[in-house]
């Protein structure tokens, strides 16, 4: 009951309780007087009526005033006084006090804002104090954290219910996928990959558990390798190699497992080909040999056979081995283009290449290379080892043809090409005499691998040529052409790492500590639950006259952590036109809605994206209408247990006046940033939430049945649509 009603009930009873004693008082007062008194006091108050029944009413008014007086200028004060005292106490250190009431009552605002003043500036400091100690003790953490947010392999770490604590950016990568629908969710972001979540609903719970069992085995049998691997399907159906490893806490206990996810989609394509290349080679070259071995023996058992038998014998073996010679060189040539498939190239600075060519062309050839004109920032991308190998050819080949021992290497920048000249005094080399060298395979003083120097040089998307000096004189180079690459893409290759100023959000192991999920969420703490945080944007503010949702916004809360990151954000094509009264309020134009999913396709990506969880809205009675209504359409029905931050509000607050998202965020102390924005409104409702949990907690309030009874006695609980 609202304290204004409890009030004037209690004012109520009173008259009446006045008015029985004086009657009764009346009536023992009527039983002493005698006949004739009686007779002579009804005389006078019938003569005298009118002045009775107004002075009676007049002395009712008089005590209605009276109680109205007290009413506002005690009662109600002292009842806000509590709720913004335990307001300020509680969750927000910064509200004050603003209310009017009797001298006594303005004189304990005054001291009690006072006292808030001063607790505020010490809660600032302490809390200063304990910020700083945090951060320090946090370090280790967030240089392990965000070392695996870069990590090139997909890592995630499970509790044992298989619910995520952590996952990196590759991880999302490889495993962000809708298998409700096939595709990708309209809005970019992953409403299934998240903290909290299962991770059988991205990875085969078969594949998992299988693992975990090797994993048992191995850990009892003692071997000092526990991991377990297994090969799992990804987004776009990529295929990737996972490797789980357990986790255990220091009594050895299982306590969880780590999974690294590994891209072998290309690596498993270019083995199939090589596979297959091999196959068909050993199929070709056995019927070539079998043509071979019968004409061998033929010429062994019949060695007196006639000439022209013999020779037609001699043809057929010399047919087979030029087929398997022409065998061998297609399939060596078919082999290195696999090979280049699997070829990585990297940036390094040209002076590093060059530098690691002169000293190798120093102990293994006994050539002095006077490198010049490299500048720092001149960069190349080469596989370092191969594109080395390529010039130690060349310098090798250059002091057989030239007999010299002396060269000199230029690198320029000319445009969007690096020229890496190597320089010596005389001729220069014929382009026939090049050419041949570019087809031989790359052999340099015991080093070979088994490429030609032209698709060594043309994996390098470089070119050569030989030519004479037309500025100096008598000077002869051969010439390579990169294309030039910058210093800022080579950094660019992988972020640098930066602590941030507190965890990364994307994970919290206190996860561990979580219990799994239960079907008895009645008795579980509200600390405990996970909940989706929801808003909608609609046509109109009437759901059952056919207005029909257009955007649907929702963040999760994890562990009493808001993942803003976590997020669900999608427009939706309503299929009727938007009234432009609703554009004002929310913003979306009817264009933005053109060619956005319907409601059918995007509401079973959120149920997916709820499943498992509590929701949470402001005013949800009007949102969990919107949502039923779409169920004929759809099929697809909302189960979750709901609460209302409405309907908490005047629980924990019931003398304040107003419950609306803008006076809750202000007593609060809460910023909202797009407002009216389905997903503006979310997050605004899930930090509402999660100050209001604590205030719940000091009325006892703990479990999700006690919110929801609590909420249910509320008098806006009565308000339907």
């Amino acid at each position: 009951m609202r304290i204004r009603n409890r009030f004037w009930w209690f004012v109520l009873l009173g008259v009446l309780t006045i008015i029985f004693i004086m009657g009764v008082l009346a009536w023992f007062f009527w039983l002493q007087l005698a006949p004739a008194e009686r007779s002579l006091l009804l005389n006078i108050l019938g003569h005298n009526f009118i002045y009775v029944f107004t002075v009676g009413v007049l002395l009712l008014a008089g005590l209605g005033f009276a109680a109205d007086g007290v009413f506002h200028v005690y009662i109600l004060p002292l009842s806000k006084l509590v709720e913004e005292v335990t307001l300020i106490a509680t969750v927000n250190p910064s509200h004050r006090i603003a209310m009017q009431g009797s001298r006594e009552v303005d004189r304990l605002v005054a001291i009690i804002n006072e006292s808030a003043d001063r607790v505020e500036a010490l809660q600032g400091r302490v809390e200063e104090r304990i910020r700083l100690a945090r951060a320090e003790a946090e370090t280790e953490k967030n240089i392990l954290a965000a070392f695996m947010a870069d990590l090139p392999e997909g890592v995630l770490i499970c509790n044992t219910d298989g619910r995520i604590l952590f996952f990196n950016n590759r991880a999302r990568e490889y495993l962000s996928h809708n298998r409700l629908s096939g595709a990708s969710t309209p809005s970019g972001a992953d409403p299934f990959m998240g903290l909290g979540r299962s991770i059988f609903t991205v990875i085969d719970k078969n594949l998992i558990v299988h693992a975990l069992d090797e994993i048992a085995e191995k850990l009892n049998s003692g071997e000092t390798s526990a991991a377990a691997y297994f090969v799992a399907v990804g987004e776009g159906d990529r295929l990737l190699q996972v490797e789980a490893v357990p986790v255990l806490n220091n009594r050895r206990d299982f306590n969880g497992f780590i999974l690294i996810c590994k891209d072998i989609t290309a690596q498993l394509e270019v083995d199939s080909r090589v596979n297959a290349l091999f196959k068909s080679l050993v199929q070709k070259v056995r019927g070539s040999l079998g043509g071979i071995r019968s004409a061998v023996e033929a010429m062994i058992a019949y060695p007196q056979m006639a000439a022209k038998h013999s020779e037609r014998f001699k043809a057929i073996i010399h047919e087979e081995a030029l087929r398997i010679g022409e065998l061998l060189a297609e399939s060596q040539e078919a082999y290195s283009r696999q090979v280049l498939t699997r070829w990585p190239l990297v940036h390094m600075p040209a002076c590093d290449l060059m530098e690691a060519v002169g000293r190798k062309a120093e102990t293994k050839l006994g050539l002095k290379l006077v490198i010049y004109g490299c500048e720092e920032d001149i960069w190349l991308r080469v596989d370092s080892y191969s594109i080395v190998l390529a010039v130690l050819f060349l310098l090798e080949r250059l002091k057989t043809h030239l007999g010299l021992r002396d060269f000199n290497c230029c690198i320029e920048r000319r445009g969007h090409f690096v020229c890496l000249d190597l320089r010596w005094i005389g001729k220069p080399v014929k382009l026939e005499t090049l050419r041949q060298w570019e087809d031989e395979e790359l052999s340099v003083a015991g080093e070979a691998i088994p490429l030609s120097l032209r698709e060594v040089v043309g994996h390098h998307d470089a070119e050569i040529w030989s030519n004479a000096s037309r500025r100096l004189k008598n000077t002869a180079y051969l010439r390579l052409f990169f294309p030039s690459c910058t210093s800022e893409a080579a950094c660019n290759l992988r972020s640098i790492t930066i602590l941030p100023e507190s965890r990364p959000e994307f994970y919290d192991f206190d996860l561990f500590n979580q219990p799994g999920q239960s079907p008895d969420l009645d008795d579980r703490p509200l600390t405990e639950l996970t909940y989706t945080v929801f808003d909608t944007e609609t046509t109109g503010l009437d759901p059952r006259g056919g207005d029909r949702i257009i955007s649907i916004g929702a963040v999760r809360i994890v562990n009493l952590r808001l993942r803003q990151e976590d997020f669900f954000d999608q427009l939706v094509d309503p299929q009727r036109p938007l009234p432009p009264e609703s554009v004002e309020i929310h913003g979306i134009q009817p264009e933005m809605l053109e060619g956005q999913p319907p409601i059918a396709t995007v509401l079973p990506l959120f149920q997916r994206y709820t499943e498992e969880t509590i929701l949470v809205a402001h005013n949800a009675a009007f949102d969990m209408l919107m949502l039923q209504l779409a169920e004929a359409e759809t099929g697809i029905r909302f189960i979750n247990p709901v609460l209302d931050t409405l309907l908490i509000s005047s629980v924990v607050h019931p003398s304040q006046g107003r419950h609306d998202m803008e006076s809750i965020s202000q007593r609060l102390g809460i910023s909202v940033v797009g407002r009216h924005t389905a997903l503006g409104d979310a997050i605004a409702t899930a930090e509402i939430f999660l100050k209001l949990i604590p205030l719940l907690a000091k009325q006892g309030i703990y479990t999700l049945r006690d919110a929801r009874e609590a909420s249910q006695k509320s008098y806006y609980a009565r308000i339907r649509y």
